[in-house]
């Protein structure tokens, strides 16, 4: 139910109201306003708002008559009714014409009818209108708390909704997956998965449509596919959005034709019931995760006594334990810098970190599931923690192929978010899940210091590192170490020369000055300016073998950990 101009044009006080153009369907123009303009117009219009005028300034002139009537027209006016006798002896057949040709309807007032009565008649219609909106809008969230007090599920809100606005309807979760459809939906819900597959934007939330009404803006969705005419009206809570209601439309139907006020309230208020469901699944969903990602933690920290006690955990939460699992262990290295370039920060840094790490803990688990591997996961103490099934051999490489898809899905939806990944082997025993898990800490943190941030690093890979470190305490080969390359340290905390990473990239490149220039995208002879600097600052000199040998030790020394007992 709507209040039209029909609907208005039955008021007492508009009976003498004159019909000057040929406009149509005035049952079909709806009226939420009404309002006294003369020129200038601006922006002082508002759509589906019932204008009257004198049109003094503009009554002798027909082009400013004419420009009066068009910029209300285009501002979205239900209607226009200019008061006849003081200013206006006659609307301009011009006028008329014009008014015509956009089948904008025009009305004459005889001067005797006061716009204080209209105004007053008007809006007591409107408002009752209003209240009647706002009762059915009622009931319709009413009707919904009742249905979920029933333990309903949310097809039943799809049929209670689809019998209001008459129109078929779905309710998706923010993924896409179906939750609930209307008894005519049944096509929609068979392409559903095709158009969300087909058109994976299409759940990304950037509304086409911002609908007005008295006093909301309603974001809304519109689009056609495969012959549907949809609209997307997103379901919140506590901001986020959670899911949407999906109404399909005759394609003769222009969405804005269906959707107006008193529509637009009754889905609001389903959209916003149907919240209710999907707040009870996500707690249901957060209280499994908690569970199932304290359980992980406690794998990896080695906290769980027994086996037995491990298994009846596990089996409750439908994990298995038995099969040979390898740690993978992540840390995000730049969610804050990440934040700071997003166009629109609605969301506080630790809510949208939360969604992050949230989206990179699923696609986790969609990687493993697409590989048909077991997996266990947790984001705890800001890292990502993942037990990967890794049966049978090369279990290194196993978990190196998942993370490679892992990362190319990241680099799609999040390419600046920066990741440094450490893998640990699988081991045997009680203490397994611990064992890897410390391994995987290992690599990470050797990994960190020897490639820097955002690298895969392997704990086979490490094994010389792991050596050095049970020498960096020794006395003598400090000293040896800091008379070698502490120089190199102190420029680059000087003077950001980047020594120290110039000379492990020679080093790794085997001497090969073009190649350690295209790695360091350096030019050639700037290359060779910072390895003189290095020859000088170390007093050694890299083609000598023994020397070369001594600096490469005091390096791989320096980053296993002398570097950080320096600073200190």
């Amino acid at each position: 139910m709507v209040c039209t101009l029909q609907d208005l044009l039955e008021l007492p006080v508009l009976e003498s109201a004159k019909l000057c153009s040929a406009a149509d369907q005035l049952a079909n123009r709806p009226v939420e306003w009404i309002s006294v303009i003369e020129i200038p117009v601006e922006n002082f219009v508002r759509k589906n708002e019932l204008v009257l005028s004198t049109a003094i300034g503009c009554g002798h002139r027909v082009d400013l008559f004419q420009q009066f009537v068009e910029d209300i027209m285009f501002s979205g006016a239900a209607a226009l009714m200019i008061a006849k006798g003081r200013y206006v002896d006659e609307v301009p057949r011009e006028v008329i014409q014009f008014a015509d040709r956009h089948n904008f309807p025009l009305f004459e007032l005889p001067w005797e009818v006061r716009f204080s009565d209209v105004i007053h008649a008007v809006t007591r219609k409107i408002n009752h209108w209003q209240h009647h909106i706002l009762e059915q809008s009622e009931e319709m969230q009413q009707m919904i708390l009742q249905l979920f007090l029933q333990g309903k599920d949310l097809s039943a809100v799809a049929q209670t909704l689809q019998q209001k606005i008459g129109h078929p309807v779905l309710i998706v979760d923010r993924h896409g997956a179906l939750k609930g459809e209307s008894k005519k939906a049944s096509a929609l819900a068979k392409r559903w998965p095709h158009m969300i597959e087909e058109h994976p934007d299409l759940l990304l939330w950037n509304p086409t449509t911002t609908f007005t009404t008295t006093y909301h803006q309603h974001e809304l969705k519109t689009c056609r596919l495969f012959d549907h005419s949809l609209v997307l009206f997103a379901i919140r809570s506590i901001h986020q959005v959670q899911g949407y209601l999906v109404i399909d439309l005759p394609q003769d139907l222009d969405a804005q034709a269906l959707l107006q006020m008193a529509t637009i309230h009754i889905i609001e208020k389903a959209a916003t019931a149907s919240a209710l469901w999907f707040q009870r699944e996500t707690a249901v969903i957060e209280m499994e995760a908690r569970l199932r990602g304290d359980f992980v933690w406690s794998l990896a920290n080695g906290e769980i006594d027994s086996r037995e006690q491990m298994l009846i955990r596990a089996k409750s939460l439908q994990y298995d334990v038995n099969a040979s699992y390898s740690c993978i262990v992540g840390i995000p290295a730049n969610l804050a810098s990440v934040y700071k370039k997003q166009k629109n920060r609605s969301l506080p840094f630790e809510n949208w970190a939360q969604e992050v790490t949230s989206y990179v803990t699923e696609l986790l688990t969609q990687t493993a599931k697409t590989l048909k591997k077991k997996c266990m996961i947790t984001f705890q103490s800001e890292q990502f923690i993942i037990f990967l099934e890794t049966n049978g051999e090369q279990p290194g490489k196993q978990a190196l192929d998942y993370l490679k898809r892992v990362n190319q899905k990241l680099s799609k939806y999040l390419p600046e978010l920066v990741i440094s990944w450490g893998i640990g082997e699988p081991h045997s025993g009680d203490k397994a899940f611990h064992a890897s898990y410390s391994d995987a800490r290992t690599a990470l943190d050797i990994g960190n210091r020897q490639k820097g941030e955002g690298h895969v690093t392997t704990y086979a890979e490490t094994g010389i590192y792991r050596i050095l470190r049970t020498l960096i305490h020794h006395e003598e080969l400090r000293k040896l170490t800091l008379q070698t390359i502490g120089k190199l340290f102190e420029q680059d905390e000087d003077r950001g020369l980047e020594l120290l990473h110039t000379l492990k990239t020679y080093i790794r490149n085997q001497g090969n000055v073009s190649q350690a220039a295209r790695a360091l995208n350096l030019h050639r002879q700037s290359l060779l300016y910072r390895l003189k600097k290095i020859e000088s600052l170390t007093g050694r000199t890299l083609t000598n073998p023994d020397d070369l040998f001594l600096i490469d030790l005091s390096a791989k020394l320096w980053t296993a950990g002398i570097a950080d007992e320096q600073r200190k």
